[in-house]
């Protein structure tokens, strides 16, 4: 059943949603509000979404894939479902006749807060191209209420509040009428499950993204509650609904630690079971689940659910222990995400026993089995349990998303890396419009791959840059329109998007721009390109580096703001809070996109391969996913490679002063009148100095920031600046979901 205009007309649709209005809210079309329109129009939709629902369901391929990841960035999804149910024009036109704006009605919804950053946007790409492909999954989150903070930028500081994206419900999910019992820190949690549809491009197709609920077996303590102990009536609720309340927490502290790990076993167990009950409710038994699903692990959060699911087939469904770890083996593969050492968690052998002891139990008698393969590799050592070393040694194929940085890894264990690409259909088909249009004017209908390869033959086509340009210029006019600065829109927007880590290298991006504005104060003749340098990103609650970085920036901006001759030349906009909305606004309003993480822990910046295929220009260290694909590509390339790096003597200190650029910026910095610059880059410089530069800021200034100056003398070449786009797209059109991730087992070389 495919969902589209013909099989939903306006007259019906009307008629649906004024009886929802009657059904829910007792009221007429011409009295309701704009909260009750949305809910009445999402519970039409949701009506025949469901119907596709139920007939992917029951697809009968003997094959499903579940994905498990701590984090998606799905967006809006009623601009997700409408757009590809292609019923904009038809949804517009009815509530323009009963008094509402379209944009009104989408922007009432909020964002499904359940992500961040690359992990979340890998992950919503992954199960949207398993419903492309019509392949029956499954993809599992927690039900985060407050998910990510949200970001406030307050005196030069970035102030975090929570934001409940639940208050007034999701229209899009449905409760199931079944939960399961976790055990966890000796309390039993309830586990309720809201499942979501996630539509294929062409709405024919329908997988499905569950969200797990922590709630406790006793909500209330009703002797406490009547002698008047509230606080301890209510501990059982406490305890259970901070599992998900938030989706990253500071885990500095040993009960944010604690509470960390609660989340992440919460969320395993709560998984396997799933999986267990539905593969058992379609087959009767486990009979052959090795060759029948595939498990995709994102990332070092669900770690856990490779000894859940080992301890599951021993205890309950007494298996062996070696035949379990060889059909574990046959099932995960994990895709390794984060990189950087703060990512690849550990815990004690006694808060691990705290959370659950059968789990403690399950990996003790998993590491003597191991020891038998191989005396050397361990999961436990010196009583810390190293997650990474269960992944690695449990999963079928252990990916990164880095050729490089998969060739720059020595292990016993079976290695790979694979390419990933990204929801065109939500960063650009639906999001850039306006170069939609263009394209379709010269024979190009969409972003599918087949198509995009067309653009070829336009490379030097005048007529077609003159077009892009003018898209460009659009699209750049709306980012300005979303920052509220003002912003020279003949300036070339130069962009840095992403969390704020001092692995992402923000820092490095701030001192070429600070090298930049001393450079023409001290030199007024200088000829220059207007620059719009614009940040967007948060920094992680409790990581005191990060939050320092916004300070630099915000101060910088300050200092550039306050020259009245140097702020025509350069200008720093920092867009607070970001989300899905705000990052395709920026992604289509890009001229140069910026990724800076240092070659040796560059695994994939997925907004690289978003702002390409908005046809942007890039700048990248040597390292993540540029050499995945050996195709030809325009990317202006910084920093050494990974195997340059890693055998590179590096002396900060003797580097700093032998260098007259950086030593030049840096005490300039540091003298600069607090009333101007107010901030002590001190603070930062010291740090970059304890470390030994451990990310490489300093060694990498003077390459970025020449790097940065043959861009801007680029940019004023039209076509040469347009025709780097071009090959940027065709380059960057070569990204889908590898084939060899649906393999069965690492002795299967063909492909599902």
């Amino acid at each position: 059943m495919t969902l589209k205009p013909s099989n939903i007309n306006q007259k019906d649709l009307l008629e649906r949603i004024q009886n929802y209005l009657y059904s829910f809210y007792a009221k007429s079309i011409e009295n309701a509000r704009v909260n009750e329109i949305y809910d009445c129009l999402c519970r039409a939709l949701m009506e025949d979404i469901g119907k596709s629902w139920v007939e992917s369901k029951s697809n009968n391929e003997d094959f499903e894939v579940y994905v498990l990841s701590f984090e998606y960035l799905p967006g809006k999804l009623i601009d997700n479902f409408i757009y590809k149910l292609g019923m904009e024009d038809t949804i517009s036109e009815i509530l323009e006749k009963i008094g509402f704006s379209y944009k009104e009605i989408i922007n009432f919804e909020k964002e499904a807060n359940i992500g961040a950053g690359d992990i979340g946007i890998g992950s919503t790409y992954i199960i949207r191209e398993l419903a492309n492909r019509n392949i029956r999954s499954v993809a599992y989150a927690l039900r985060y209420e407050n998910g990510n903070l949200k970001q406030k930028i307050v005196d030069g500081r970035q102030v975090e509040y929570s934001e409940y994206w639940l208050a007034e419900g999701s229209n899009w999910e449905h409760k199931k009428g079944f939960s399961y019992d976790i055990l966890i820190d000796g309390r039993i949690n309830k586990s309720f499950v809201y499942d979501v549809p996630v539509l294929s491009d062409k709405a024919d197709f329908i997988s499905t993204l569950r969200l797990f609920q922590a709630e406790p077996s006793e909500a209330i303590n009703y002797s406490d509650f009547t002698r008047g102990d509230f606080f301890k009536a209510y501990d059982e609720y406490i305890r259970a609904s901070s599992i998900n309340q938030f989706l990253y927490l500071d885990d500095s502290s040993f009960d944010g630690k604690l509470i960390r790990l609660k989340q992440e076993y919460f969320y395993t167990a709560s998984a396997i079971r799933d999986i267990f009950k539905r593969y058992k409710a379609r087959y009767g038994s486990l009979e052959n689940i090795e060759s029948r699903i595939k498990i995709i692990s994102n990332d070092i959060h669900p770690t856990l659910a490779l000894v859940e699911f080992i301890r599951i087939l021993t205890d309950d469904f007494k298996f062996e222990l070696k035949k379990s770890i060889g059909i574990t083996r046959s099932i995960f593969d994990h895709l390794a995400f984060s990189v950087t050492d703060d990512t690849l968690e550990t815990y004690g052998i006694d808060m691990i026993k705290r959370i659950n002891p059968d789990l403690l139990r399950t990996i003790m008698n998993i590491q003597q089995e191991l020891l038998l393969e191989d005396r050397s590799f361990k999961i436990i050592n010196n009583g810390i349990v190293y997650f990474k070393n269960i992944n690695l040694a449990l999963s079928n194929q252990y990916f990164y998303l880095s050729k490089g940085l998969k060739e720059s890894k020595n292990s016993k264990r079976p290695l790979d890396y694979v390419s990933l690409g990204t929801d065109r259909i939500l960063y650009v088909q639906s999001n850039n419009r306006r170069m939609m249009d263009l394209l379709k004017d010269y024979g190009i209908r969409s972003t599918s791959y087949e198509e995009i390869k067309k653009i070829k033959d336009l490379r030097e086509d005048t007529n077609f840059m003159d077009g892009l340009e003018e898209v460009k210029s659009l699209n750049k006019k709306d980012l300005i329109n979303l920052s509220k600065e003002k912003i020279n829109p003949y300036s070339m927007f130069d962009v840095q998007l992403s969390i704020i880590h001092e692995s992402k290298r923000q820092i490095l991006n701030a001192l070429a721009i600070a090298y930049k504005f001393f450079l023409l104060r001290e030199n007024s003749n200088l000829a220059y390109t207007p620059t719009t340098y614009i940040f967007a990103g948060k920094a992680n609650e409790g990581y005191f580096m990060a939050k320092e970085t916004i300070k630099f920036i915000l101060a910088l901006k300050k200092l550039i703001d306050g020259d009245k001759i140097i702020r025509e030349a350069m200008k720093i906009v920092f867009i607070e809070d970001i989300d899905v909305r705000k990052s395709r606004y920026i992604l289509k309003g890009a001229d140069i996109y910026n990724n800076l993480t240092l070659a040796s822990l560059d695994n994939e910046d997925f907004h690289l391969l978003n702002s390409s295929l908005n046809m942007s220009n890039i700048i990248s260290t040597r390292g993540g996913i540029i050499d995945n694909i050996g195709r030809n590509h325009s990317i202006y390339q910084l920093g050494e490679k990974i195997d340059d790096l890693l055998a590179f003597d590096y002396d900060a200190h003797n580097f700093y002063y032998s260098n007259d650029m950086v030593k030049y910026t840096i005490e300039n910095l540091i003298k600069e009148d607090h009333k101007s610059f107010p901030y002590d880059f001190k603070i930062i410089y010291d740090q970059l100095m304890i470390y030994n530069d451990s990310f490489r800021v300093v060694k990498d200034l003077e390459d970025l920031a020449k790097t940065k100056a043959k861009t801007e003398l680029d940019y004023l070449d039209k076509y040469k600046w347009v025709g780097q786009e071009i090959d940027n797209i065709l380059w960057a059109n070569n990204f889908k979901l590898d084939e060899k991730i649906l393999r069965k087992s690492r002795n299967d070389k063909t492909s599902k």
